[in-house]
């Protein structure tokens, strides 16, 4: 039937050398069995020092089998001093891995109908996707732009994915509404998956329980309380995380500095939560509101992208919408954190966009893939959400967002 992708995606042209920073830089690259196998070729046949930089993977998948031993650096071994990849160059693209070929395009695939958005992991797909005014318009085959997403193909159709196709248009459709704000919109979003199984009887309710939520959801009057201390306890948490197991990570060094600016400056933590509490609202806020383009654009990106949070009913994967929430949370501390170091400085959007680039790119430290392919948080970050609220990760997360 087509192809769905917004606006800024065929926008998208790799800057190479000229890129900030490469993608074959700061994490593990991924190596597809026939992959692994055809470098382990390129090293028989012309003597190429390949195959001692893969390492198999503990348990390998046909997409997972090996990863690249990236140098200590953190720069992958085959990139040149232009910062290109030397297969490529010498070999051909047939030789890259299917993530290095792929990277940053992301495909949801629905049979006959493919979604296609760009990982905001890449800097000129953050810039591009979080900053223009259209990037999110959806268009059908490059051509005709589409209000209504047809998601699944009439012979995938089941009562449930009919229903999910119908919320994933009305949630995308309200988060392009400037009048709701984030917060509420996740809390409504939440609420109607919540609703779904119930919806899967009544499909002629779908309306009215939607606008029975966003009246409902429009003001949050119940967060009427202080929670810099809950935040700065979760970004320690977090920063401890980090430094234990991934030291090296270009998100490691960010959150130690964050965790500097924002809590061991301070001789205490109730200095450090009044100070958290003032730059965010008399700074950070008006930020926001001044950029609200960009998790506005954030949060539309990851629906499209994660669309199949609507319409499978797979174990664990909600949780790419509860992961979508922690990689925005993480990405606005790390911003208050850039503002308080600067606190009469007149921030420009790049801060923001920067935060969310560097931790989508590390969003894999947050999760791991369960046996069908869905992310399963860390034990340990669970443990980190269960302090705030020990039943229920959305509350944790939402607490920890607005």
């Amino acid at each position: 039937m087509g192809n769905l992708n917004p606006n800024y995606y065929n926008k998208f042209q790799c800057l190479g050398s000229e890129c900030i920073e490469t993608c074959c830089q700061g994490w593990n690259i991924d190596v597809d069995h026939n992959s692994h196998f055809k470098l382990h070729d390129l090293s028989r046949k012309y003597g190429e020092k390949i195959e001692k930089f893969l390492t198999k993977s503990t348990d390998p998948t046909h997409d997972k089998f090996s990863y690249i031993n990236m140098k200590k650096n953190g720069f992958c071994p085959f990139l040149d001093k232009n910062k290109l990849c030397g297969i490529q160059k010498k070999y051909g693209e047939n030789y890259l891995p299917e993530t290095c070929k792929n990277f940053p395009r992301r495909k949801v695939n629905f049979d006959t109908i493919q979604i296609k958005t760009l990982s905001l992991a890449c800097p000129e797909v953050a810039r591009l996707c979080l900053t223009q005014k259209d990037s999110m318009k959806v268009f059908l085959n490059e051509k005709k732009e589409v209000n209504f997403f047809k998601i699944v193909p009439d012979h995938l159709h089941n009562s449930y994915t009919r229903v999910g196709e119908q919320l994933f248009n009305r949630i995308y459709n309200l988060f392009k509404k400037k009048k709701l704000h984030i917060p509420n919109l996740l809390f409504i979003c939440e609420s109607i998956l919540n609703e779904q199984k119930n919806l899967e009887v009544n499909p002629d309710k779908i309306d009215s329980v939607l606008d029975f939520l966003v009246n409902e959801f429009k003001k949050l009057d119940f967060l009427n309380f202080d929670r810099s201390t809950l935040k700065l306890n979760f970004l320690n948490d977090l920063n401890i995380f980090f430094q234990k197991t991934l030291p090296e990570s270009s998100l490691s060094g960010i959150l130690s500095k964050t965790q500097n600016e924002l809590v061991e400056k301070f001789s205490n933590l109730e200095e450090a939560s009044n100070n958290f509490k003032i730059i965010n609202k008399m700074k950070y806020e008006n930020f926001e509101k001044k950029n609200y383009r960009i998790f506005r654009n954030y949060f539309l990106n990851e629906i499209l992208g994660h669309a199949q949070i609507f319409t499978n009913q797979t174990p664990n994967c909600r949780n790419r919408f509860y992961l979508t929430i922690l990689c925005a949370i993480v990405s606005k501390i790390i911003t208050i954190g850039n503002i308080s170091e600067n606190p009469n400085k007149n921030h420009k959007e790049d801060i923001l966009i920067n935060s969310i680039q560097k931790v989508a790119k590390n969003f894999s430290a947050f999760v791991n893939v369960d046996e069908n392919q869905e992310y399963k948080f860390d034990s340990e970050i669970c443990a980190m959400l269960e302090k705030i609220d020990k039943n229920n990760i959305f509350n944790a997360l939402f607490l920890l967002f607005d």
